[in-house]
């Protein structure tokens, strides 16, 4: 792969990141209580000081606030040594639902140990669902850059599938959720069509990749950047200027090149959203109007409007809550409540 195309996977990697401060907002009401701001701005990997947040989460044990240990901590999906795991398996007689928690920081910094104190983790196992954290190549790590990242996560999804009777889950039944980067690796799961490959050697390789649900904090609406100038009103070259502006080379040659066009293609969140797509939730708290930077650009709330209008367009149960542009969901609710509705349905269901 060439050096320009390298330095375009290095924009697409680290675009979620630089936010000064995306504050994530509140949620309240439903299972699991209330959910903080402070909770979602880590989960986005926004938050001030978040590498301090990342050594306190590594100092902390795998213990959630209601006191459950995980029953498996840095378990292996892959070879690579970030390509671990801890699991919480639910109290429950029969084989439960899963959530997968992705966590943020751009595919270049983070750890499932930001998982260890959340709310979120302590509400779905009351609520009877296994929560497993997932470690990911980050895209420094990858041939393929946020790609690599990406496929990572698709691969824990297969792994865990694969092995459902041993870790007591039921393979019929796992969401994805996670904040900025892990909001857009749990949508691109979500959106994108299966990837399993029936003729494979590889017993991992041939489950399937498919979630029942996705949730998604300070979410980008795609990482096909050139889609950006549309939404927010900007020309191209102002853009550049702002990616310039955060530290990264911008090379539009290069971004609109055919190997630019693949990458872009293969990461373009609202294309890959099609009917019969599982539903999502999203939520969004950050300030609205002219992007400030280039981090308040990618977890600006207008991106939680454009994904709002593509789910309306191919007919997909989407939970939209951007409150500070106006955005309300009827249904109201938090991303447990959402996330126990779909992988919990009614018995007569």
């Amino acid at each position: 792969m060439c050096l320009h195309s390298l330095r375009w996977l290095a924009l697409l990697a680290a675009a979620n990141l630089f936010a000064a401060n995306p504050a994530a907002g509140q949620q309240s009401g439903a299972a699991g209580g209330r959910v903080s701001d402070a909770e979602i701005e880590t989960m986005a990997g926004g938050a001030a000081g978040f590498g301090k947040k990342i050594e306190e989460a590594l100092r902390r044990e795998p213990v959630a606030p209601n006191g459950a240990r995980a029953s498996h901590v840095n378990a292996r999906y892959g070879p690579h040594p970030r390509n671990t795991f801890d699991l919480w398996i639910a109290d429950a007689e029969r084989p439960s639902p899963l959530a997968v928690f992705i966590h943020g920081g751009g595919f270049r910094r983070g750890d499932k140990a930001l998982l260890y104190d959340s709310t979120l983790l302590a509400g779905l196992l009351e609520n009877g669902i296994s929560v497993a954290g997932i470690n990911y190549r980050f895209s420094s790590q990858t041939e393929e850059g946020t790609l690599g990242s990406l496929k990572d996560a698709a691969r824990f999804v297969q792994f865990i599938r694969l092995h459902a009777d041993s870790y007591k889950i039921d393979p019929r039944r796992i969401a994805c959720y996670g904040g900025s980067a892990g909001a857009a690796a749990s949508l691109w799961l979500n959106f994108r069509d299966d990837m399993a490959d029936p003729g494979s050697a590889d017993p991992v390789a041939r489950q399937s990749t498919r979630l029942t649900c996705a949730g998604a904090m300070a979410a980008p609406s795609t990482l096909d950047y050139l889609k950006w100038p549309d939404i927010f009103g900007i020309s191209l070259a102002r853009l550049g200027e702002m990616a310039r502006g955060s530290g990264f080379e911008w090379d539009e040659v290069e971004v609109q090149s055919e190997r630019g066009a693949r990458l872009r293609a293969e990461t373009d969140l609202l294309a890959l959203m099609s009917p019969g797509d599982p539903p999502f939730f999203v939520h969004n708290n950050e300030e609205g109007g002219p992007p400030r930077h280039f981090g308040h650009m990618a977890h600006h709330p207008y991106h939680a409007r454009v994904l709002k209008q593509r789910a309306a367009e191919v007919g997909l149960e989407a939970v939209i809550h951007a409150p500070r542009i106006g955005l309300h969901d009827p249904a109201g609710g938090d991303l447990v409540a959402f996330l126990v509705r779909h992988l919990k349905p009614s018995k007569r269901n």
